[in-house]
C-alpha cells in the first residue's frame, strides 16, 4: 500500500479489457435467450435450505417463521464481491452508509434500525466492539465466506441484546479433505488480491484452513482536506475444522484473524492499524431418551478487536476490547411437530486493554431462553421467552411470538410479534467526562406480517412490519441521554423467476423511520429501495449483472444525499474444469453518489482474477 499519494485516475488496459469481455458475452447471452439456448445449469431444481440462526437449531427455511436470506457460496462465486457490503446492498430494506471503500468503515442499518441494532456473528461468535457497539464487516473477506444468514426482525428473546433489527451471522467456508484452491485478482487504485485455501482430512473429520490477503492504493475519500488516495492492505486466515469423536459426539472449532491498516483523512488522524480475532470451541452431543431427539450443543469462545489510531504514522491511541463467550443450547425433537430449545448464554465484555480509562472496565452479561415450536396439520406456532441480566444496567425480559398457515406446499401467511433490546455501550455508560452511568437499555417492539406463494412460475413474497424503538440512546452536548423514541413501518416485495434465459431477482422496500419529537426521517435511511439482479449461464461462462436504485436519504445537519443508481456486473469463464478466470465491474456508468456526507464512493472500477481448484 502506497502511503498518501495523489490521486490520478486513469482508464487501463485492464478496464477495457474487461469492459470488452463483459460486454460480448451479453451479446451471446441475449442471442442465446433468443433462441432459447440456456443450458441445464440454470435450470436448477428447489433445493431444501437448512438454516440455524432463525432458531438456533437446524431448520428448513421454509419452516421458520421469521423472514429470511441466504446467500450462499455459489452466489458469492457468482457476484465476485470486493467486500462483504456488496452481497448485503442489495438485500431489502438493508441501508448501507460507506465513510469511502472497502478500506474504511461502513454502516449496516436493518429495516430502519440503528447500526448497532442488528446482531453480527461469525460462527455463532458475537464480534460487535464493546466500546462502539458496531461491526465493521470491511475488514472480513468474502474469500473466507461459505454462507451469509440474514433473519430480519427482532431475535433478542434468541440471542440476546442488539437484535432488534435482525442478526447477519457469517459461516466461514468448510472444505472437504483433500479440497484446495489458490487465486489472485488484480484491479482499479491498484487493486491486488491473493487467496489459498485447503482441505486437511483427520480420521472420521476435517479442518479447512483459508488465507486471503488483499491490498490497494484506494481513492481519495473526502474532498477538500487531505489531497490523496487512502489505502488498506488486510490479511485474513480462518481455521474451520470437525471431528466425529463416536456416533453422538462431535466436536467442531473455529479460529479467524483480520490484520492490517487503513487509511483516510482527518485532522487529528488518518490511519488506523486493525487486529481481529475470533475463536471457538464446540461439543455437540447426541442421544435419545424415550424417543425424544435430543442435541446438546456447549461453545466456549473469544472475539477481540483492537485499533491503533495514528497522525502520517505517529501513535496517538487505541481502542481494544474483548470478549469471552459460552453458551450450551439443548434442542429436543418430540416428533416432526414438536421440538423445544433451551439454553444458557453468558459472556463478559472486557476493555481493559484499551488506552482510554473507562470507570469500569469489565461487565457480566447472562441469558437463559427457552422457544418451542409446533405445527399442527397446515397451522405453525412459535414461542420464544429470554431473560437478560446486564451488569450494570438492569435486567430485560424479551419474548416472540409467532404463527403460520400453509395454504398450500407453496403459499403460507406468517404473523409474528417480538421485542428485543439494546444495552449501552462502555462509550455510552463509561467514556471518560461524558459517558452516562444511569443509562438504560433501548428497548423495542416489532410485528410483521408476511405472504409467500408462488404465481405461475414466480416465487413471490410481501412482508409488512412496524417496530417502535424507546429510550434510544442519542448523544447531545452534555452526553448520551434517553430520550428519543423511534417508530418505524416498513413493507417489503420480493419476485423470484426461473426463465427467459436466466434467474430473475427482485425486490423493491420502503422504509419509513420517523424520530417522534422532531417528526424527520432518521439519517442514512432511504425511504425507497429496489434491486434487480440477472443470473445464467452459457456454456463454460456464468454471467451476473445487478441494479440498484437507492432513495434520496438525510443526513448529519439536514443535509440532502441525493438518490443514485448503480449498475455491477460478475462474470466467471471456465478455461478448464479446474482453472477459472473471473471478473467484476463495479459502478459500471460511473456514477457519482454518496451514502455518508462528505465521503467519496468509487467510481468505476473493474476487476479481474484467476483460481484454480481441485473440486
Amino acid at each position: 500500500m502506497n502511503n498518501k499519494h495523489k490521486n490520478t485516475p486513469t482508464k487501463s488496459f485492464l478496464s477495457l479489457a474487461i469492459t470488452a469481455a463483459v460486454s460480448s458475452t451479453f451479446m451471446v447471452s441475449a442471442y442465446a435467450n433468443k433462441n432459447n439456448a440456456v443450458t441445464n445449469d440454470v435450470l436448477e431444481e428447489n433445493i431444501e435450505v437448512i438454516t440455524v440462526t432463525a432458531t438456533r437449531s437446524a431448520l428448513n427455511i421454509n419452516d421458520a417463521l421469521t423472514s429470511q436470506i441466504v446467500i450462499d457460496r455459489q452466489a458469492i462465486e457468482r457476484i465476485n464481491p470486493v467486500s462483504v457490503i456488496d452481497l448485503l446492498s442489495t438485500v431489502p430494506s438493508i441501508d448501507i452508509a460507506s465513510n469511502g471503500g472497502k478500506g474504511q468503515s461502513a454502516s449496516v442499518f436493518m429495516r430502519g434500525t440503528s447500526s448497532d441494532h442488528t446482531l453480527v456473528l461469525i460462527d455463532g461468535v458475537r464480534i460487535s466492539s464493546a466500546t462502539s457497539g458496531g461491526t465493521n464487516l470491511n475488514t472480513l473477506s468474502p474469500a473466507l465466506i461459505e454462507r451469509i444468514e440474514i433473519v430480519q426482525g427482532p431475535r433478542a428473546a434468541l440471542w440476546g441484546s442488539d437484535a432488534i433489527g435482525g442478526v447477519i451471522q457469517i459461516f466461514t467456508r468448510k472444505l472437504d479433505g483433500g479440497d484446495f484452491f489458490a487465486g489472485a485478482s488484480i484491479g482499479s487504485d491498484n487493486y491486488r488480491k491473493y487467496q489459498a485455501g485447503v482441505g486437511i482430512a483427520h480420521g472420521d473429520g476435517q479442518t479447512s484452513i483459508t488465507v486471503n490477503h488483499e491490498e490497494s492504493d484506494g481513492f481519495d475519500v473526502q474532498d477538500n482536506t487531505e489531497t490523496d488516495d487512502d489505502g488498506y492492505e488486510f490479511t485474513s486466515i480462518a481455521v474451520r475444522g470437525q471431528q466425529n469423536v463416536n456416533t453422538n459426539l462431535t466436536l467442531d472449532w473455529l479460529f479467524t484473524a483480520d490484520q492490517g491498516e487503513t487509511e483516510y483523512d482527518g485532522g487529528y488522524q488518518n490511519q488506523s492499524d486493525v487486529n481481529n480475532y475470533a475463536w471457538l470451541v464446540r461439543a455437540n452431543y447426541e442421544t435419545n431418551i424415550g424417543n425424544v431427539i435430543n442435541n446438546t450443543v456447549a461453545m466456549v469462545g473469544q472475539n477481540e478487536d483492537a485499533a491503533d489510531s495514528l497522525k502520517d504514522g505517529v501513535f496517538k491511541g487505541s481502542f481494544e476490547t474483548r470478549r469471552n463467550q459460552f453458551s450450551l443450547v439443548n434442542h429436543s425433537q418430540f416428533s416432526e411437530d414438536v421440538q423445544l430449545n433451551v439454553g444458557i448464554d453468558h459472556y463478559q465484555d472486557d476493555v481493559s486493554g484499551s488506552e482510554t480509562s473507562y470507570e469500569q472496565t469489565k461487565r457480566d452479561t447472562t441469558g437463559m431462553f427457552a422457544h418451542g415450536l409446533l405445527t399442527n396439520n397446515n397451522f405453525s406456532y412459535e414461542a420464544t421467552l429470554r431473560y437478560d441480566d446486564v451488569e450494570e444496567v438492569d435486567s430485560e425480559v424479551s419474548y416472540n411470538l409467532g404463527a403460520g398457515y400453509n395454504f398450500s406446499t407453496n403459499s403460507r401467511v406468517v404473523l409474528n410479534y417480538g421485542t428485543g433490546f439494546k444495552a449501552p455501550t462502555f462509550n455510552d455508560l463509561y467514556y471518560p467526562y461524558s459517558g452516562n452511568p444511569e443509562l438504560r437499555s433501548e428497548y423495542s417492539d416489532s410485528i410483521e406480517l408476511f405472504f409467500e406463494t408462488t404465481l405461475a412460475t414466480v416465487d413471490t413474497s410481501i412482508h409488512f412490519y412496524h417496530t417502535d424503538v424507546d429510550d434510544l440512546i442519542a448523544w447531545t452536548s452534555a452526553g448520551p441521554e434517553n430520550f428519543e423514541e423511534v417508530e418505524i413501518s416498513g413493507a417489503e416485495f420480493v419476485a423470484s423467476y426461473l426463465g427467459f434465459g436466466g434467474n430473475h431477482d427482485f425486490n423493491a422496500s420502503y422504509t419509513d423511520a420517523e424520530d417522534q419529537k422532531t417528526h424527520k426521517q432518521l439519517i442514512r435511511r432511504a425511504k425507497n429501495k429496489a434491486s434487480y439482479k440477472f443470473s445464467t449461464s452459457i456454456a463454460n461462462a456464468d454471467i451476473y449483472a445487478e441494479y440498484q436504485y437507492v432513495g434520496k436519504r438525510t443526513d448529519r445537519g439536514d443535509v440532502k444525499l441525493d438518490a443514485y443508481q448503480v449498475v455491477n456486473l460478475g462474470f466467471n469463464y471456465a478455461i478448464m474444469p479446474e482453472l477459472k478466470l473471473n471478473a467484476r465491474v463495479t459502478n459500471l456508468f460511473d456514477e457519482e453518489y454518496q451514502t455518508a456526507n462528505g465521503y467519496n464512493t468509487q467510481e468505476q472500477a473493474f476487476y479481474l482474477g484467476v483460481t484454480y481448484q481441485n473440486f
